[in-house]
């Protein structure tokens, strides 16, 4: 016992003659309205998970070090390192302890603050010392504590030694996380004692501690990347999360009801810290930018159950079971490791912990067993979402989105609504019943028999966005689906959403950049596209989506000097001299491109169908069918499913009349074409069997000249509709025509397009009200060809009418004067 009394000799003699050497006050008055400490900041901390003896703990060593970050942090007032003195594990030996208490104990004057913080295992002396409690340092044994080297601090001796600090003008401020438990000789009531004698009233000094004396600490990966649940929570209580009402500044009663608010919710009520001392001093002072960045991080948290670990109180309560209850439990425990948690109907943790709780109901396994078998329900969820959330690929399947959907209705249910967690675990599982039909859905596969199966997983989807909407997988999920059915507003939308949670993410930038394209905000695309070259200035893809949009927006000059930039580089050559050949036959310089069209096709490799697709698409243009059907029958030969292959010889068909043949090509298009596959077309003069009346010459060549992108299906399903109604006595066949238009409506983003065609048609019929009516929802939608308007013969029939004219002057009333 000589070694033990001396060292609590040494700390009495140190402590009380630091404190008594002081005369007069300085720093920091108690009671004063000031967080800021004049004085000094002092702090032992300590935090041990592996013990020599002593079983382990997980995150307690993680929980010291993030205090001692915080401390040394700006947010924690930049306190000077050699002012702490931290001790992890092995270091947490007494020798270290009794010598940095020395040594702050020399230092610490009135007004200074000192921090004694502490995680780890609390026990008690099972055979003496019944109201005391102990903290365990590194080298402590498992049990009979008092031997001559045992590596302990005495609540009692905390009490006597360290309390008096708080007497003399230091503001002394315990934090104590030893509510854990590991299978120690003094079990549940050693945590139990420990914590009630730390709980007890001792003077002036303020004490945080982790829960109720009758209560364990619960630690878990899942809080904060593997921490405490009290430790984490005071971290971003004193980092501003508690500042309740905003004044900058954070009381000890604040704090109070932070933590114990959290720590409650977080742990279902089985862990509720205390806090003492004067609750109405202010504590901390609180950083803007710290807590700005903390309430940006926390809103882009992905916030997950725990699987808690609440060490060594397991084997007591398993003790009391009788035979039949450790069967099941031990069950249980197995069917968890197992991951038979729903699954076979006959034996499952489920079913498990329904016979368990039905017979030992207020055992306190319960508890345990339903907060881990829940945190279970979710983890093939959290394996299906965790690469997302890293910007990464998940390879899951749908069959797996359907099961993780099973598991998680099973958890809402075990849980109930009341739970902490409800909204986001429903929000979790109407996402994955939505990807349980379209996961990894892409637009090889989709097509408009798709399209119900869509519109039902976007309700789903907007459900779960509704619950839960910084869940940036589920935004992206939406945003690609509402692109399916041509939501292009939508799909701006979920992806800005998306974006301004994950602003670096590729994928979603991209995407958005399309989504521009398709909406015509060419300006916004280019500046998508343009920063991502920036980020990756050899990326061919993005140079060639910035080459098609200067193009599509009549920036020419940009578009070439771009392609001139991909010839003049190696790798570009190919990407290059196949863009210069569309920069060309997008100006009507067919010689050019086709010359550049071939130059590609040499720098290729092998086959290129698609230079030639756009060769014959030259010759076509030209009036040169043979020339062009050459072309295109050769890419078929190469590959019989190339859709604008078949396009381009329906549209030649069409016009030599050899209408059936121009049916099943346009057909064998929409077989092949996937749902977002487009091409440009120019000389629409050609196209649909339609004539234009007029003498005004050049504004024929311009309109030969402009250039329309479109998409394969549905230019394929307008081509049928034409070639159809140009067959005599088929013009009034409406169910068949009707059929078709049903399909062309399914394209929203040619709404525009369609309800003018819609308008020829009925035009043709001789059917004046149906085609006006059909003309002005085109204009309304922002129909804006003058000259198809002014010229195509189709709409010859209600030309002349009144009501045309007036809609000419109302969203014409230019072109009028």
């Amino acid at each position: 016992m000589r070694s033990r009394l001396f060292f609590l000799i040494l700390i009495l003699h140190l402590l009380t003659g630091s404190c008594f050497s002081q005369q007069g006050k300085r720093g920091l008055e108690l009671g004063t309205d000031s967080t800021i400490t004049k004085g000094n900041t002092y702090a032992i901390i300590i935090g041990i998970s592996e013990y020599k003896v002593v079983p382990s703990l997980q995150y307690a060593h993680k929980d010291a070090q993030a205090f001692e970050d915080f401390l040394l942090s700006e947010a924690g007032g930049n306190v000077p390192r050699e002012n702490i003195e931290t001790f992890l594990n092995e270091n947490a030996n007494r020798n270290n302890v009794a010598d940095a208490i020395s040594i702050i104990a020399r230092k610490a004057k009135p007004g200074d603050r000192v921090y004694f913080f502490f995680a780890g295992h609390g026990d008690m002396e099972d055979l003496t010392q019944i109201e005391n409690g102990l903290l365990l340092l590194y080298n402590s044994p498992n049990g009979n504590y008092f031997g001559m080297k045992d590596d302990v601090l005495e609540i009692l001796d905390l009490k006597r030694y360290l309390s008096p600090l708080s007497q003399r003008g230091t503001e002394m401020i315990f934090i104590v996380d030893a509510c854990h438990s590991g299978n120690l000789k003094g079990g549940v009531e050693g945590v139990q004692q420990t914590a009630a004698a730390l709980a007890s009233s001792w003077g002036k000094e303020y004490k945080i501690l982790s829960c109720q004396p009758n209560q364990l600490s619960l630690e878990s990966q899942e809080w904060g990347g593997g921490r405490g649940l009290f430790s984490l929570q005071l971290e971003e209580g004193m980092k501003g999360l508690a500042d309740k009402n905003n004044d900058g500044k954070i009381s000890f009663s604040e704090l109070q009801r932070y933590i114990t608010d959290q720590v409650a919710t977080f742990s279902e009520e089985k862990q509720i810290p205390v806090v003492s001392g004067d609750l109405s001093k202010p504590f901390v002072t609180v950083n803007p930018v710290v807590l700005a960045a903390l309430k940006k991080q926390k809103a882009e948290n992905y916030p997950m159950l725990a699987m808690a670990n609440t060490k060594g109180s397991e084997e007591k309560y398993i003790d009391s079971l009788d035979p039949a209850g450790k069967k099941i439990y031990y069950s249980f425990k197995e069917n968890l490791q197992t991951k038979k948690l729903i699954w076979p109907r006959d034996t499952n943790a489920l079913a498990d912990y329904k016979s368990f709780t039905k017979k030992h109901k207020d055992n306190p396994l319960t508890s345990t067993m339903r907060r881990n078998l829940a945190a279970a329900l979710n983890e093939r969820f959290n394996t299906i979402v965790g690469p997302l959330l890293k910007g990464e690929t998940s390879y899951s399947t749908r069959d797996e989105c359907y099961y993780a959907a099973a598991e998680l209705d099973s958890c809402i249910n075990l849980l109930g609504e009341q739970h902490y967690m409800y909204r986001n675990l429903k929000a979790r599982k109407l996402y994955m019943n939505a990807m349980s039909s379209i996961w990894a859905m892409s637009e090889n596969e989709y097509n408009i028999s798709w399209k119900p199966t869509v519109l039902k997983a976007i309700k789903l989807l907007e459900e779960s966005t509704a619950l839960e909407p910084n869940a940036a997988y589920t935004l992206s999920a939406l945003g690609i689906s509402y692109t399916f059915i041509y939501e292009y507003e939508k799909a701006d939308q979920a992806f800005q959403k998306y974006l301004a949670l994950r602003p670096k993410d590729l994928y979603a930038n991209y995407s958005l950049g399309l989504i521009y394209i398709k909406l015509k905000s060419y300006d916004k695309a280019a500046n998508i596209f343009q920063k991502l070259l920036n980020d990756d200035p050899e990326n061919l893809d993005f140079k060639e989506q910035l080459v098609n949009i200067y193009s599509d927006n009549n920036k020419n000059e940009k578009a070439l000097a771009l392609i001139e930039e991909m010839i003049a580089s190696e790798d570009g050559k190919l990407n290059g001299y196949f863009d210069k050949g569309v920069y060309y036959a997008r100006l009507s310089m067919p010689d050019s491109a086709v010359y550049f069209y071939k130059k590609a096709k040499e720098n290729y490799g092998q086959y290129c169908a698609i230079c030639d697709n756009n060769i014959g698409h030259v010759f076509f243009v030209n009036n040169q069918n043979d020339s062009a059907r050459k072309y295109f029958s050769k890419i078929l030969e190469e590959d019989s499913t190339y859709a604008h292959a078949h396009f381009n010889l329906g549209v030649i068909e069409a016009e030599e009349g050899n209408l059936r043949e121009a049916m099943n090509q346009f057909i064998l298009t929409t077989n092949y074409a996937t749902a977002s596959l487009e091409g440009f077309i120019t000389n629409m003069q050609l196209y649909f069997g339609k004539s234009y009346n007029t003498n005004d010459i050049k504004a024929y060549n311009d309109f030969k000249k402009k250039v329309y992108i479109v998409n394969m299906q549905y230019i394929s399903y307008l081509s049928m509709m034409y070639t159809y109604i140009r067959v005599p006595g088929l013009i009034d066949s409406t169910a068949n025509i009707n059929y078709i238009f049903d399909l062309l409506f399914n394209y929203k983003q040619e709404d525009v397009w369609t309800w003018y065609h819609h308008a020829c048609w009925q035009s043709l019929k001789k059917d004046k009200a149906t085609a006006l009516t059909s003309l002005k929802k085109s204009l309304e939608l922002g129909f804006g060809d003058y000259f198809m308007l002014k010229n195509d013969n189709d709409l010859n029939f209600i030309r002349t009418t009144s009501e045309f004219q007036a809609m000419m002057k109302k969203y014409f009333p230019d072109k009028g004067k």
